[in-house]
């Protein structure tokens, strides 16, 4: 029965995206609805147990989208603009962050107290919230550049800033948890403990990367895989393998991948021919399912509304804090005026590493007097930033004068 709700899934989300083409949206709009369509808390047309499969084909689905962000570095431009997207990256995500803490510090303190929590909960929920708060998934924005074929100084600084917040937000997340298990007392773990264990986790990973991403380029070259075909299979193995070997080692997984897209990018004999492959032939097949099953898995039953209010005011500090950051950062750097006015726009989305992270408290036992609370939150404001952040990429894109419908780009936007 899981192959005929594949089909369903497959359908439901070509047929809503031709119609959003129509009315004039993204067809991530499309997708979206889909999934809200097939929900299990909606209807009964998917049972609730399938979620369970689509888990695993999102976590896919992620290390594709991460590879595609990988390969639009360009490793020349890289050696000029990539301490200024690091630094852009910074200023976004650590404004963010700081926003949501003292925001709902005072929110969670004075205003509404979300579920009676002691002081002490109340310093760990709102700092590990307020981590949550930092990154950014680029994978709606990155879905409409795709689509529009976007190209110029505002997709680039979305694109860079986004691909280097990732690398805050680790820093931000496990700086937080290791203060919320001490303060609530249920560990002795050092932030130098931590701090060497996130060490391992990006150096590891980007290792991993390269290390694939040598073999991958090799075994194209010297066995001239020249044939669609071929370099599809080839392709996805090596793409799931990284990823594998990064879970099994426990290092970042999408820093993985990230990072072959790069290797591939730079320094792949048919890398025309392979990103062209992942760009128009199986780019929407991926979107389509991250997207519909993102929208299948929101969990309606966990709201009320305290927590109703909760997403609203997390999703209005945190784009407030997004664009201070991006106003000081593109000030600082004196970016494109442009980038000033347009960009911090595309860094709104956010899911893919902040649901894992979320779901990763979920089971911490010093943290189950917030942790619904704090995952019914996040879940809320994905699933929302899911379907604003394409509406707010197309007027972003199209206002930056970025969005060339009619042209057919052979390359994707470069770094």
């Amino acid at each position: 029965m899981n192959i005929l709700y594949l089909g369903v899934i497959l359908l439901a989300g070509y047929f809503f995206s031709v119609i959003s083409e129509k009315v004039g949206f993204p067809k991530i709009m499309g997708y979206l609805t889909a999934g809200i369509i097939l929900n299990p808390q909606l209807t009964d047309i998917i049972p609730a147990d399938f979620n369970s499969i689509a888990d695993q084909v999102t976590t896919f689905c992620l290390a594709f989208i991460t590879f595609e962000i990988g390969s639009s570095f360009s490793i020349n431009d890289l050696r000029d603009t990539g301490r200024k997207y690091f630094t852009l990256a910074f200023y976004e995500s650590f404004t963010a962050f700081t926003f949501v803490l003292i925001g709902f510090f005072a929110i969670t303190l004075w205003v509404f107290p979300i579920a009676g929590l002691g002081m002490h909960l109340v310093v760990a929920f709102t700092l590990l919230l307020a981590s949550l708060a930092a990154p950014t998934d680029p994978s709606a924005t990155l879905a409409v550049i795709h689509e529009y074929k976007a190209k110029g100084p505002v997709t680039k600084a979305i694109l860079g800033a986004a691909a280097f917040d990732d690398i805050v937000t680790l820093f931000l997340f496990s700086f937080s948890l290791s203060f919320a298990r001490s303060y609530v007392g249920t560990s002795d773990v050092s932030f130098f403990t931590v701090l060497s264990h996130i060490l391992y986790k990006i150096t590891g990973a980007v290792v991993t990367g390269v290390i694939f991403g040598f073999i991958f380029n090799k075994t194209v070259s010297l066995l001239k895989i020249t044939e669609r075909k071929a370099q599809v299979v080839i392709f996805l193995g090596f793409l799931s393998f990284t990823f594998g070997v990064a879970t099994w080692l426990e290092m970042d997984e999408l820093f993985s991948t990230l990072t072959l897209g790069f290797m591939v990018r730079n320094f792949n004999v048919y890398k025309k021919q392979i990103l062209e492959l992942t760009e128009q032939g199986l780019e929407d097949l991926f979107f389509l399912i991250f997207f519909v099953f993102n929208a299948m898995a929101f969990d309606f039953s966990s709201t009320n509304l305290s927590i109703v209010l909760s997403i609203f005011l997390f999703i209005l500090i945190r784009a407030t804090g997004k664009y201070t950051g991006m106003y000081i950062g593109t000030h600082k750097l004196k970016m494109d005026k442009k980038v000033k006015k347009y960009a911090f726009a595309g860094l709104i989305p956010q899911g893919g590493i902040v649901l894992g992270l979320s779901l990763m408290l979920s089971s911490e036992p010093e943290f189950k007097g917030f942790a619904n609370i704090l995952s019914g939150i996040i879940m809320g404001a994905t699933i929302l930033h899911e379907f604003m952040g394409p509406v707010i990429a197309h007027i972003t894109l199209k206002k930056a004068g970025e969005i060339h419908k009619n042209d057919r780009e052979e390359d994707i936007p470069e770094i």
